[in-house]
């Protein structure tokens, strides 16, 4: 079935009318090699005119940029309030969340604060897993599609595979008039302006229209009560604040512990709850942004499965705010020092647990439990990762697609026009 091809891929198709398409077999002409050569793909796909080749890189800008639009998605309450009495209208009972890389572990959170908040049932799936190996159940069944450019290949297949299933598709995305917008029966979307390659403001914008989401389900279906509704709308109405003043108050200590971490040659992230989904996007964030290898963990299965690997240059990252986890996460630090590893705990301050036995502590503003946790963790993991990629000498805007061997993967992985 032929694609649509979004903005940047249409746009250098109609400078080199005469040129070779990209291909399977030849993912990377020679003419698109010298656009590539001067101006990288992820600057190409993120419609990007500035390129940096020192700090500060464009992440950082992007970075501190979330709180305001974090704000801004508060905006669209009525927008998603009115989305989930549609859903419930239509009888749905039954959520099932979707996406790839970033998108994929957004859905993992929200088929979580879903479940939580909403008395439904919920499940997650890689987009290419969705299409591929989902079975079909009883209830009636939304399917919620996340994107942030609206041209993944494998998330545009699963939306059409949900159609074709007659199930109701939702698309959360941050760029107008994609082909996943085309596809679905209601979309919601909320464009960044973001402008580096790593997913930043695009997942936290979208982590919050999930909290929302969510929250309005709960509250129209009765599963929250009115005074629950209140204090989960407030504590959200709280998390781009809270964003702020960490951006504020944490960015030294964060490059500080980036500089003493450069050596590192893994780090391993553990999370549990919520923060399961707070450790898998943490540690593509630092892989995306420094090249360095993480490895992402539940408590429980770090404690089985990590102890062999444990060195004075494989770190340990918890994220541990109060709640259900926390215990275990504890033992998390306790066991890294025991073998002489390094540890960094991201904390909510005023922490007097874990913090004391951490070897590094990055903490974030208060009152916060675990379900809370999620943005203020992706932030963290954006910053420690763009000071990271500093320090080693990688630049954290491009994906590696400022190397051309590194481009020629993506677009061997991805073939041109399908991000």
């Amino acid at each position: 079935m032929t694609r649509t091809l979004p903005p940047w891929a249409r746009q250098l198709l109609d400078d080199h009318p005469d040129e070779t398409v990209p291909s399977r077999a030849d993912p990377m002409p020679a003419w698109l090699e010298s656009e590539l050569a001067r101006v990288p793909l992820w600057a190409r796909i993120r419609q990007t005119p500035e390129i940096r080749q020192r700090h500060p890189f464009l992440l950082i800008e992007d970075l501190r940029k979330q709180p305001d639009l974090m704000r801004q998605v508060l905006e669209l309450r009525s927008e998603l309030a009115a989305l989930a009495h549609r859903l419930i209208d239509q009888g749905i009972r039954h959520l099932v969340f979707t996406g790839c890389g970033s998108a994929f572990h957004s859905s993992q959170f929200g088929s979580f604060i879903c479940r939580k908040w909403s008395g439904w049932t919920t499940e997650s799936h890689d987009s290419l897993e969705f299409t591929h190996h989902w079975a079909q159940g009883q209830e009636p069944t939304a399917v919620v599609v996340q994107s942030a450019t609206g041209s993944t290949a494998e998330t545009i297949d699963a939306a059409r595979h949900a159609a074709d299933h007659g199930l109701v598709t939702v698309a959360l995305t941050n760029t107008a008039s994609s082909a996943l917008e085309a596809l679905c029966d209601e979309t919601i979307c909320f464009p960044t302006g973001q402008r580096c390659g790593p997913a930043v403001s695009v997942l936290t914008t979208r982590l919050m229209m999930l909290y929302v989401l969510a929250l309005e389900v709960g509250a129209a279906t009765g599963e929250l009560s009115a005074h629950e509704a209140d204090e989960l709308g407030n504590a959200i109405g709280h998390l781009p604040d809270a964003a702020a003043q960490f951006l504020h108050e944490e960015d030294l200590n964060v490059s500080q512990i980036a500089n003493a971490l450069n050596d590192q040659k893994a780090l391993l992230v553990v999370g549990g709850g919520p923060n399961w989904f707070s450790a898998r996007e943490g540690a593509l964030k630092v892989e995306e942004e420094s090249s360095l290898l993480c490895k992402a963990y539940r408590p429980a299965g770090y404690l089985h499965n990590a102890i062999p690997v444990l060195a004075d240059t494989v770190g340990t990252v918890v994220i541990a705010p109060p709640g259900k986890a926390y215990g275990r996460l504890h033992d998390v630090v306790r066991t890294a020092r025991a073998a002489r590893s390094p540890s960094l705990a991201l904390v909510v301050e005023g922490d007097d647990a874990i913090a004391p036995d951490a070897s590094f502590v990055i903490a974030v503003p208060g009152p916060l439990g675990e379900l809370l946790m999620p943005p203020l963790a992706a932030v963290a993991f954006q910053l420690l990762g763009y000071y990271l990629g500093a320090e080693r000498g990688i630049n954290p805007d491009t994906l590696r697609s400022d190397d051309l061997d590194h481009a020629r993967a993506w677009l061997t992985a991805f073939p041109f026009g399908s991000q």
